[in-house]
Order: structure tokens, then C-alpha cells, then sequence
């Protein structure tokens, strides 16, 4: 279907139906265009899967301007600042080693055991994102960032303890000096795979 008299196309609403998140070390090369825009995409060995999310814990992502533009002398004409608010809110349901070495920045020793710095750590990592949606279509995400904010679930018998974290995109070079690389991968892609 394409969009009806008024502009609008309900094929193209996105509603996520699964995905995942990985991540990997600071300098890891980054799927090129073509390779993230393949419906047949495989993320690299690099990465380490993030495992399940909580229900409600899919992506959410924060893309926006921070502090005033730049203004001129000449009325009307200004500049965006450069500063941004870029991150992504994601909860996961898997409390694993891969899942604290993100969260604390730490690998466990042979006993299981690590220290946590509430006031966080300094690691940076890659973040790749692919939701794919009930239409078929595949969107994916790529960003350089560092760990802002981890808040483990409050234990509440027969529920899932989730780890919420917030992940701080930073501007990256291999991104045109920008937070997010995006694909979209339209459904027909994905089947004619």
C-alpha cells in the first residue's frame, strides 16, 4: 500500500516486533553503508550481543539540539550551537558477564566477583541497534559512546530484574563528525534476500 489521499501510508508505521543490541570496543570499524543496509546483514565477531531487553525496554532514543544557536548581528540569521543531547535508553533482562563489563566497565575475576564505581567508568564502546518492524521493515544504528547512567530494577519477586542503561553518543569522524549512523532497509529488500 502507499500513502492514501492525504499523505498518510499505515504500511509504514513502525512497530517493533524484535532486534537487538551489540556492542564493542572504542576503534572497532563500523559496518560500511552497504554492508548495515543489507537485509542479509550479520553483525560482525567484533561485537557482543546484549542479549534479551525487558518488554518495555526497547530503544529509545534521544536525538535533539542542547543550548542556544548562535545568534547574528543581522536579525533572523543564526546557527545551530553544535552541542546535542544524543543518547539511547535501553533495558536489558540478561544480567551476564558481557552485560556488567558494559554496565561497570569491569570483567569478573575466576570467582565471579567485581567492584562497581557508582560514579561510573570511562570505557568507550560501539553501539549497534537493528529493530525490525511488524511491516518489515529493518532499521539499524550505529554510534561511539560511553555508559552515562546504569539503574539496576528494583527485586520484585517473579518479575524480570532488568539493568537499565543510558548510552551518551559522541560525535564520531567515521560518522561525518555526527552521533548516529541509520539504516533503513525497506521490507522488499528484506524478502527478496
Amino acid at each position: 500500500m502507499s500513502a492514501d489521499q492525504y499523505g498518510n501510508d499505515v504500511t509504514a508505521v513502525g512497530i517493533p516486533v524484535t532486534g537487538f543490541a551489540g556492542y564493542a570496543p572504542k576503534g572497532t570499524i563500523k559496518p560500511t553503508p552497504a554492508e548495515g543496509g543489507a537485509a542479509d546483514f550479520t553483525l560482525p565477531a567484533a561485537f557482543k550481543k546484549l542479549g534479551l531487553l525487558t518488554e518495555d525496554g526497547g530503544f529509545e532514543w534521544t536525538l535533539e539540539p542542547d543550548g542556544d544557536p548562535i545568534m547574528f548581528w543581522q536579525d533572523g540569521y543564526s546557527i545551530p550551537s553544535g552541542l546535542a543531547n544524543a543518547e539511547c535508553v535501553a533495558k536489558l533482562a540478561q544480567y551476564d558477564d558481557i552485560v556488567r563489563q558494559v554496565s561497570w566497565g569491569k570483567v569478573p575475576d575466576e570467582n565471579g566477583y567485581i567492584t562497581i564505581d557508582a560514579g561510573g567508568h570511562a570505557l568507550e564502546f560501539v553501539l549497534f541497534t537493528e529493530e525490525i518492524f511488524k511491516n518489515g521493515v529493518i532499521r539499524r544504528r550505529v554510534a561511539d559512546i560511553s555508559v552515562s547512567g546504569a539503574k539496576v530494577d528494583k527485586s520484585e519477586r517473579g518479575t524480570v530484574n532488568g539493568t537499565e542503561l543510558t548510552f551518551k553518543a559522541k560525535r564520531s569522524a567515521d560518522l561525518n563528525n555526527e552521533h548516529i549512523g541509520e539504516w533503513l532497509t525497506p521490507a522488499a529488500a528484506a524478502v527478496a534476500s
